[in-house]
């Protein structure tokens, strides 16, 4: 499996720490009915400590389309036809809105949700 640095600023970094999984993409379907599917969607959530769920309704919001993801097999759907480069920029968004934190761009964060629903980032390195 070919791994990838998380975070577009770390492209070059061959020993850079965080990796995650290169994203596979498989069309499913004819027609009305044609569907993309993240094959590793769940590896690529793992790496990125967020549940798959979120990048899966992240990638629906973003294109305008319905997406699902079944917690019991791991299937990532979106419907419509849509290339692994053009989801893989929006994972790259995703991740710089979601992932990295906004000081020292280092991934490893949680993600914090306060009682008046607003997202925050919680750095593990820099608080």
């Amino acid at each position: 499996m070919a791994l990838q640095n998380i975070g577009a600023g770390n492209r070059d970094d061959a020993f850079y720490r965080y990796k995650m999984p290169k994203m596979i993409t498989k069309i499913e379907g004819r027609g009305n009915g044609i569907k993309t599917n993240v094959v590793n969607m769940v590896d690529i959530a793992k790496a990125l400590a967020r549940p798959a769920s979120y990048t899966t309704k992240y990638f629906g919001c973003e294109l305008g389309a319905q997406s699902r993801f079944d917690e019991k097999t791991g299937v990532s759907l979106v419907n419509g036809a849509h290339d692994t480069a053009k989801l893989a920029g929006l994972l790259e968004n995703f991740i710089k809105k979601y992932v990295q934190c906004y000081g020292c761009g280092n991934p490893e964060t949680e993600i914090i949700i306060t009682k008046t629903q607003l997202i925050n980032l919680k750095c593990a390195a820099c608080g």
